[in-house]
């Protein structure tokens, strides 16, 4: 989807505590020098932390600066602007797949989003590192250990990519990216003592997600930081160190291979599909993948329309999808081509987005595989 490259490249290496759901991190209220001096004397400490658990050596000292709540937001502002067409394209899509309800301006969401929740962010064009926060205790020194992991990755790998909007190659790569630094992140904690561990998760609890933030946006946010550890985990278990660095080379292209990490370790891209046809103007063309397949059943799953056992196993059956959207008057639609991995997969599929269309009027379902499927909103 284009909204998910957007939201990529803003989001590359900025750090959300709390993996499943991004919260809001308390301000500090002071910039005293004996406060920036001991986080700033931490830096040598987690940088060889970074350097023992990553397997890497830095090749070059890294810029650090902590910053109080004001100066880190303007920061944070500087580093990566939203698209606000690319973000209302987007939610045209996600009203029509039935992710979205009203028209709530995702661009301001995104915004308010990151601005309560971001606590840390390497910018891989300025090689710089951002905390915010000015104070050495644990909640902000396990930040500080992941955006190190990000600017040791730049280092090495070049982390800074070139967006794409036609493919899931942008969340698959921030997967990656995300899942390595929380992995580093994560052996960081477990070092800690169960008191400093209790100040982890206490400084993580912070405050909710602003009630107008809409539940797809969190979810989109939270995929990489929950996926991207077990991804990465998973690299290194079965094929050692060697083989995440070379991930990094040649990375993961679908949501799919990042779920599966077998399937990635085996080499299984999706299968070729084309585009089905628009009938109307085209405002945007690209791939659902697993992930978008699995958004939509989860929603049939809370309408008691698919059992989240079905749901799972008919997400990890998707094999490949393009999909077209265009305007039709004042309604937006999104036409997909699916292709499953199974027979079996097909027919679970064409079953419960059947499914769907009861509940969406206007939506219909055909062929036995591939499956064309077109939603309007």
């Amino acid at each position: 989807m284009r909204f998910v490259a957007a939201l990529c490249t803003l989001l590359l290496c900025a750090c959300t505590p709390a993996a499943g759901r991004p919260s809001a991190q308390p301000s500090p209220s002071a910039t005293g020098s004996a406060t920036s001096t001991s986080l700033q004397a931490f830096v040598p400490v987690a940088e060889k932390f970074v350097e023992e658990h990553r397997g890497l050596k830095f090749k070059t000292p890294v810029q650090v600066t902590f910053l109080a709540d004001a100066e880190f937001q303007r920061e944070l502002a500087k580093s990566g602007s939203v698209d606000a067409t690319a973000y209302a394209t987007e939610a045209k899509e996600l009203r029509a797949l039935g992710l979205l309800d009203g028209r709530p301006d995702l661009g301001r969401a995104e915004r308010e989003l990151q601005g309560s929740s971001v606590i840390g962010f390497y910018d891989p064009k300025a090689k710089q590192l951002f905390v915010r926060g000015v104070e050495a205790k644990p909640a902000v020194r396990h930040v500080l250990i992941h955006e190190l992991t990000h600017a040791l990755q730049d280092q090495w790998f070049s982390i800074d990519r070139t967006p794409s909007t036609e493919d899931e190659s942008d969340i698959a790569f921030r997967t990656l990216v995300e899942g390595d630094a929380v992995r580093v992140e994560n052996q960081y904690i477990a070092s800690l003592s169960e008191a400093e561990q209790r100040q982890v998760r206490l400084g993580d609890a912070g405050g909710p997600v602003p009630a107008d933030v809409p539940e797809v946006l969190v979810e989109l946010d939270s995929f990489p930081y929950v996926v991207g550890p077990q991804f990465t985990q998973a690299i290194v278990d079965q094929s050692g160190q060697a083989r995440l660095d070379a991930a990094f080379r040649s990375p993961p292209t679908t949501t799919a291979q990042v779920i599966h990490p077998d399937l990635f370790l085996a080499g299984r891209g999706p299968a070729a599909v084309d585009f089905p046809a628009a009938d109307g103007k085209e405002i945007d063309k690209g791939v659902l993948g697993e992930l978008g397949l699995d958004l939509l059943l989860q929603r049939l799953t809370s309408r008691g329309r698919v059992s989240s056992s079905d749901a799972q196993t008919i997400a990890a059956g998707w094999g490949g999808d393009r999909y077209i959207a265009w305007d039709q008057g004042s309604e937006s639609c999104v036409r997909t081509r699916f292709v499953m991995s199974s027979d079996r997969a097909t027919r679970a599929l064409l079953a419960a987005l059947r499914s769907f269309a009861r509940d969406h009027p206007g939506t219909t379902v055909e062929g036995r595989g591939p499956i064309l499927f077109t939603a309007c909103a």
